[in-house]
């Protein structure tokens, strides 16, 4: 393990790099700034190379700069790594994590996983992000620490190589009516009936390019089965959530083969080792 001082100087040169300016990097670690310049000369020193071409208008990275920072981060990750699990061992706090998720994740998995994390790691803090534009850009670009996504799209991401899947969930999605619904022993005509979708999941999801054009789009998919419950509309949803909402919503599984599965994945940064946090999380949603 590097040395407190070793640790504190890598600190500065990756804060002035991200930031590029030693007064926003002194800002961002809440000294000043004529001890980030002293503390990048000391680094500089030890590393007997320049790293930052300094003009009155920027802060530039030199190549060397720009070979170490990679380095420097991994060094500073595994001392964060290091306290984190020694803190787990001694079963107190492991600090906090990030969660983009799609909408679907977050009202399955996520939702029964917290209930496990709460029993298990009480003293750690997860805050669920449902709705970004982009959670595998968010993931890539450090806005958030892990997230539970779908296969198809995952594979369509830009970010994709940069990134590690691991598949978690895998299941049908069904047509589901309400049990009293006109059509119930129609299966061909049922389809007929309005179709109302989860947005944020299903608009730009490869998998459902042949679906019905839906008349509704929710915010949820809770809402849909509420609506669903209620009326003549029909929606689309993981077999295993019918089976827990049927009882108390009076729903039902169409017999349709939608020939649609459903595969979770929960996906984290590729060069980066997952934290204790991130750790006790998966576990959590997998179990």
């Amino acid at each position: 393990m590097e040395s407190t001082a070793d640790l504190l100087l890598l600190r500065h040169f990756v804060a002035v790099y991200r930031t590029g300016s030693f007064r926003s990097a002194a800002d961002e670690l809440g000294v000043t700034q004529s001890t980030v310049t002293k503390r990048i000369q000391q680094l500089e020193k030890a590393v007997n190379m320049r790293l930052f071409n300094r003009t009155t208008r920027a802060v530039e990275p030199t190549d060397t700069a720009r070979h170490l920072i990679v380095h420097a981060e991994n060094v500073l990750r595994s001392s964060t790594m290091f306290t984190e699990e020694a803190r787990l061992l001694a079963g107190g706090d492991i600090g906090s994590i990030r969660v983009d998720a799609m909408a679907l994740a977050a009202e399955t998995l996520i939702t029964g996983g917290l209930k496990r994390l709460a029993a298990t790691h009480p003293n750690l803090e997860v805050e669920v992000v449902v709705g970004s534009s982009d959670i595998y850009r968010d993931l890539a670009t450090g806005e958030c620490d892990v997230v539970v996504g779908d296969e198809a799209n995952f594979e369509m991401s830009s970010f994709a190589s940069s990134l590690r899947m691991e598949r978690i969930h895998h299941e049908p999605l069904v047509y589901v009516h309400r049990r009293s619904h006109p059509a119930a022993s129609d299966p061909g005509r049922l389809l007929s009936y309005p179709l109302a979708i989860p947005s944020r999941y299903f608009n730009e999801n490869r998998l459902f390019a042949e679906i019905a054009i839906p008349r509704y789009r929710l915010n949820s998919l809770s809402a849909c089965l509420s609506l669903v419950a209620g009326s003549n509309v029909i929606t689309l949803a993981p077999q295993s959530v019918v089976a827990g909402a049927g009882a108390d919503q009076d729903i039902v599984v169409a017999d349709i083969d939608t020939q649609i599965d459903v595969t979770m994945v929960l996906v984290t940064v590729a060069r980066n080792t997952p934290t204790p946090s991130i750790r006790a999380f998966q576990a959590a949603i997998t179990t």
